[in-house]
This record gives structure tokens, C-alpha cells and sequence, in this order.
């Protein structure tokens, strides 16, 4: 095997962002520039879902201007929490946009104001799952899942 290339798990993304920030303040209005962007882009591309997913997650972070705000909000409000949901929802904005407008950059764009956001995520490890997965019947995500009657379906095929 020596020579081949084989795709794994740890095979190196095509996609390469910036070197995240440092600080959770540069982060934050870095993510919002790159997701304000995408958002131009996916509508301009027709990936309607993409855009309002990405002005959802810029919702979340937005009221952090300079650092007055970033300390207001980082003290006495749940800025982590709305941190963790503007990553999910970019995250989310990401996958749609390259199913929805594959040749649009915004995709990219809001990848990688994911990944500026990823080192400040209260939750790192929790990512969207595709809603194509959560249509699929029981009998397909299970080939032995065969139940006999309704009741018996009902008490064993569920997720």
C-alpha cells in the first residue's frame, strides 16, 4: 500500500481559512464580515435557506460592536450561548450553501467564519445534522427492524 493515496478520515480539507483569531472579541466581528458576505452571495445565488440561516447565526452575535459591548454582553449576558448557536447555525448555513449554490463562495465564506468561531464554542463537538437524514423511515436506517404489527412497530422502531 505504499505510495497509494487513500482518503481517510484525517485526509487534509481542500478548503484552507485564514488562521483563526485570537482574541473571542476579533473572532466575533470577523465571523459577522464573512457571514454578512455569504449571505450576499447565497441569496444571490438563490440558496434562500442558506441566507436566512446565515442572517440568524449573524443575529446571534451582532450586538457585539467594540469592546464596551463585547464586555457588556460577555458579563451579563449568555454570550457563550449565542456564540454556540451562531456556529451551529453558520455551520448549517454552510452545508446548505453548498448543496443549494455549489459555485458560490459562499459556502467557503461562511466555513470558515465557523471556524473563527470554533475555538470560542462553549460546545465544539455538537454539529447540525442534515434534515435529509431525519426523513429516512426506520426500515431503511435499520434492515432488521422488521416489526409484525403496528403496536410492535411502535414500541420497537422508534428514534
Amino acid at each position: 500500500m505504499r505510495g497509494a493515496h487513500v482518503l481517510t478520515s484525517f485526509t487534509p480539507y481542500a478548503l484552507e481559512c485564514p488562521p483563526a483569531p485570537t482574541y473571542e472579541l476579533q473572532a466575533l466581528v470577523k465571523a459577522s464580515e464573512k457571514a454578512n458576505d455569504a449571505i450576499v452571495l447565497a441569496q444571490d445565488m438563490g440558496a434562500e435557506k442558506a441566507a436566512r440561516l446565515a442572517k440568524r447565526a449573524v443575529d446571534h452575535i451582532s450586538q457585539v460592536k467594540g469592546w464596551f459591548t463585547y464586555y457588556v454582553y460577555r458579563v451579563y449576558t449568555d454570550l457563550q450561548d449565542d456564540i454556540h448557536q451562531a456556529r451551529f447555525d453558520m455551520e448549517q448555513a454552510a452545508q446548505s450553501a453548498y448543496n443549494d449554490a455549489p459555485g458560490s463562495r459562499a459556502g467557503n465564506l461562511l466555513s470558515c467564519a465557523v471556524d473563527d468561531l470554533l475555538p470560542f464554542d462553549p460546545m465544539p463537538n455538537i454539529h447540525p445534522m442534515d434534515h435529509r437524514l431525519s426523513c429516512m423511515p426506520c426500515v431503511s436506517l435499520f434492515p432488521g427492524c422488521l416489526p409484525k404489527s403496528r403496536r410492535q412497530r411502535a414500541a420497537t422502531c422508534f428514534l
